[in-house]
């Protein structure tokens, strides 16, 4: 029985240490043979870039016997032995543009020095790169030198709470990849990949025959995994699964679907499973948020703080391909970000207006999302997050108001004051991600033909219909649905309505205030 490659992302050693490799040569070959040299590929963190990158070095290197058996070794490639530029900017240190300068010059020396190429005279990390990539031109031949970059993102990503430092480091990038434009007769291959897209502007300025496959139907399954390829590679650990499970493997792989399935990187409906989750699933014998819990970047916690306007509109979100790619430094949409860190994913293409609708792939990110969500908003731990909604969900059964507003005031007393002044949208958006990780019927901003309600929740057959005012009396805001007879729709279909004003109260260095008012009606 081979062994589940959970943490391994080393083409050699899973080739040659007995572990399960899925096999994607075919869509590597697919991609050079169709003329195309240089490829930009984002993908989420713990998707396979780096294994694909690693793969691509063993194919360029010629290393053919760690091939043996998988598709390309079939086919027509030219197993050619190119000189390999490998770069992992990920391990390369930036604590500051300085220190990645001064890093990634090393980088370079070392690499030249495994050909047998002396860079250490070249005075930049510029000269290094361009002496570098001509020397080995002259050893194997023009067309020959393959550049293969891990992580190109990070030294950015790593300082976005610190926007200048973030230029820094990408200046120094930009004048990285400006030299690669002047040197395209001697490359043979260029692949890029990353997290996050930066405008070619900004960044690729000089690459203009980078071929960004992200959303190109021909990369679609390049990474994750489809559903044929875990029946057919994984066929023991399902069936070790469903027996610890008293189940089957058809109902595991069902489940398997609802968790962990569910990304798509293209117009075309191809769904891939997230790989890191579905590994250890196997592996821990137990379904979890494995990917969630692996850790989430700093960067997205910074910008879902100051984004926060626009949480409620994040799923099923629709929007063009122009506004889905790239973007700056200085300014970086959530929604985009959202989908390229893999939190959002394609969930449908509509051919006339050219525009893709975005939704959360599976239950795990759905759940874990919102989680963090709040978590990140309210400036708590998400194991707060967790004890909070066990308690909500038995003050709303018992129909103890008053303990539900003590929740939720311990739930927000963390939130800044500054955010508190004039932002009743953010106070909504906490409420109404609260409501729907309670496994409840909840409904936010509902409309009417009298106006908008904030909150619509069933529990227990007793329908709950909430009103939100942030420094304003509770009593104005069960007044606001009293006026707009929110509740007229629910009278035939509920015995019982219970109509909630909250108020949600703060003032500068005192501690937040909850307070409620409500009002029972008798349905039908």
């Amino acid at each position: 029985m081979r062994y589940l490659p959970a943490d391994v992302s080393s083409f050699e050693l899973l080739r040659t240490g007995n572990y399960i490799y899925i096999d994607k040569t075919e869509y590597i070959y697919k991609l050079f043979q169709a003329g195309a040299r240089h490829f930009f590929l984002s993908r989420p963190r713990r998707f396979g870039k780096t294994l694909i990158i690693s793969a691509l070095k063993e194919l360029f290197l010629g290393n053919r016997e760690l091939f043996k058996g998988l598709w390309i070794d079939t086919s027509d490639w030219k197993w050619e032995k190119h000189p390999v530029i490998h770069l992992d900017f990920g391990t390369i240190g930036h604590s500051n543009a300085e220190a990645f300068r001064i890093n990634l010059a090393w980088i370079l020396d070392k690499r030249a020095d495994e050909y047998g190429i002396d860079t250490k005279s070249a005075p930049s990390v510029e000269t290094k790169l361009l002496l570098f990539i001509e020397e080995l031109s002259k050893k194997f031949g023009v067309n020959s030198v393959v550049v293969l970059i891990d992580e190109y993102d990070k030294p950015i990503l790593d300082h976005l709470k610190d926007i200048e430092q973030a230029k820094a480091q990408r200046d120094v990038l930009k004048s990285f990849y400006d030299v690669l434009k002047g040197l395209d007769q001697h490359l043979r291959a260029i692949f890029i990949t990353g997290v996050t897209k930066f405008a070619k502007t900004s960044l690729f300025s000089g690459l203009n025959n980078l071929n960004d496959i992200t959303i190109d139907p021909k990369s679609a399954n390049l990474l994750g995994y489809t559903e044929q390829e875990i029946t057919t590679s994984f066929t023991e650990y399902l069936e070790a699964l469903a027996n610890d499970n008293k189940s089957t493997p058809e109902i595991i792989l069902h489940e398997m679907k609802t968790w962990y399935n569910g990304y798509q990187f293209s117009e075309q409906p191809l769904k891939v499973y997230n790989p890191f989750s579905v590994i250890y699933c196997l592996e821990k014998k137990k379904f979890a948020n494995y990917w969630y819990e692996s850790g989430t970047p700093t960067f997205l916690v910074n910008l879902l703080r100051s984004q926060y306007q626009g949480l409620e509109e994040i799923k099923d979100v629709e929007i063009g391909a122009d506004n889905l790619g790239s973007f700056d430094i200085e300014n970086i949409p959530l929604v985009p970000l959202l989908f390229q860190t893999g939190y959002l994913t394609l969930a449908h293409y509509n051919e006339a207006t050219k525009k893709y609708k975005l939704s959360y792939p599976n239950f795990e990110i759905e759940e874990s999302f919102k989680k963090f969500l709040i978590s990140s908003l309210a400036h708590v731990t998400s194991i707060m997050v967790d004890t909070s909604l066990t308690k909500l969900i038995n003050a709303l059964k018992a129909q103890d108001l008053a303990s539900l507003c003590k929740i939720l005031q311990t739930l927000f007393a963390q939130i800044p004051y500054t955010l508190h002044i004039e932002q009743e949208s953010y106070y909504h958006s906490l409420f109404q991600f609260l409501m729907s990780l309670l496994a409840l019927e909840a409904h936010s901003e509902v409309i009417t033909n009298r106006g908008i309600v904030d909150t619509v929740m069933s529990i227990d057959n007793i329908l709950y219909i909430f009103e939100l005012k942030l420094n304003k009396k509770a009593t104005h805001a069960l007044k606001q649905i009293r006026d707009k007879k929110y509740y007229e729709p629910y009278l035939l279909t509920h015995s019982k309505i219970i109509l909630v004003g909250l108020s949600f109260k703060a003032k500068e260095n005192e501690r937040l205030n909850v307070e409620y008012t409500a009002q029972e009606l008798s349905g039908g």
